[in-house]
């Protein structure tokens, strides 16, 4: 009996060790005078938002910001304003749909440059 007791324990730890853990949803921002915003670290994930649903790295530098198409933003004719973290020295925003995004007309495609090359970094983004 205590060996299956053994083996039962090793079992119940080594499935928990495999259990995948629940990721949070991202906080809110209090950007009332943005009809979107997002707050996104520099692997991609998305952090705080408002009318966002969702952000991912595609390459250095270079990350897709979707928005909730429900929010009835018309991205390609929005201002729409970035701002880098630490690394980089500037943020640049894309809100018409491009290949990095796979065409998508939700999406803002985002690139963060230091000195003029793909660097990734954290960064802010608000549609006005």
């Amino acid at each position: 009996m205590r060996r299956i007791t053994a083996v039962l324990t090793g079992a119940v730890a080594l499935s928990a060790a495999f259990t995948s853990q629940a990721v949070a949803a991202p906080a809110v921002i209090d950007a009332p005078n943005a009809r979107a915003a997002a707050e996104v670290g520099y692997r991609g994930e998305l952090l705080r938002q408002k009318n966002v649903v969702d952000s991912f790295q595609v390459a250095e530098g270079l990350y897709c910001v979707i928005v909730n198409p429900n929010a009835g933003i018309n991205l390609p004719s929005a201002l729409i304003l970035g701002n880098a973290g630490g690394h980089a020295t500037n943020v640049h925003t894309i809100g018409q749909p491009t290949t990095s995004c796979n065409g998508r007309r939700d999406a803002i495609t985002v690139v963060t440059l230091k000195d003029n090359l793909p660097k990734s970094d954290s960064f802010t983004i608000a549609v006005l």
